[in-house]
């Protein structure tokens, strides 16, 4: 088995099979796909195309993809940084992951771009929405999990369970790492290895009882952003909210 310390690929566009992690759902309207990324000299990159949930008819589902592809499985990924290499179609487009707290709580996070509605943050106890901003083109989008659950819900991180991409987006790749790396330190072989790093994933995604829930407490949202970055360059978006669970 293939393993590269300190890093864990979820997607990679340009393997054999790249969503063989991840479940899919296709409404009428929608499509996801693999298209050829101009942009990228000829590579292979996966589309995702379709209206959002908000403008789609209640009783229907979203396009979306997720990972892992199981309702009752969790992938209890304990590294911190996640990162999406994805191109901005300057289309309403959302994202969605799900991590566990120390407190064993669960929480949501959706962060919205190009949105005509949801542009303010807004916090409750199982789930934050927030806003943030795309450059045109491919960017690289790095989260840090860690942070964002201190500074959100002032407790510590300690996995992340799933991950659902909605439209519209083209993305390379997925992975999480153990830090912030920049242009010039990451190893060359560990980009070589996502290309196969994610076909052993699959057998490592654990199951996870699903009586844990989150509880409600109260807490103050601080100020804080979430960084985004393209080409290694660093940009902030100011949230602030209160937290009621």
């Amino acid at each position: 088995m293939l393993h590269v310390e300190g890093f864990e690929s979820l997607l990679s566009s340009v393997a054999d099979r790249p969503l063989s992690l991840w479940g899919k759902s296709i409404a009428l309207d929608g499509s996801v796909k693999r298209v050829v990324d101009e942009a990228l000299k000829g590579d292979r990159v996966i589309e995702i195309i379709g209206k959002t949930e908000g403008s789609i008819p209640k009783d229907s589902l979203p396009t979306c993809i997720h990972c892992p592809s199981s309702s009752e499985e969790f992938l209890q990924i304990k590294l911190p940084i996640l990162v999406f290499v994805m191109k901005n179609l300057k289309q309403e487009g959302k994202i969605e992951f799900q991590i566990t707290d120390r407190l064993q709580f669960r929480r949501r996070f959706i962060l919205i771009t190009n949105a005509i509605r949801e542009k303010i943050p807004k916090i409750t106890p199982t789930t934050a929405f927030l806003p943030f901003v795309l450059e045109d083109g491919w960017n690289m989008l790095e989260i840090d999990l860690r942070s964002l659950c201190k500074e959100v819900y002032l407790t510590d991180y300690m996995c992340l369970n799933r991950v659902i991409l909605f439209p519209n987006f083209r993305l390379r790749r997925i992975y999480l790492q153990d830090r912030h790396y920049e242009a010039n330190e990451t190893p060359k072989e560990i980009f070589d290895a996502f290309s196969e790093f994610y076909k052993f994933r699959k057998k490592t995604i654990k199951g996870v009882d699903k009586i844990c829930q989150t509880q409600m407490l109260t807490r103050k949202i601080v100020q804080k952003p979430i960084k985004k970055k393209k080409k290694m360059k660093k940009s902030e978006e100011e949230m602030s909210s209160n937290s009621k669970t």
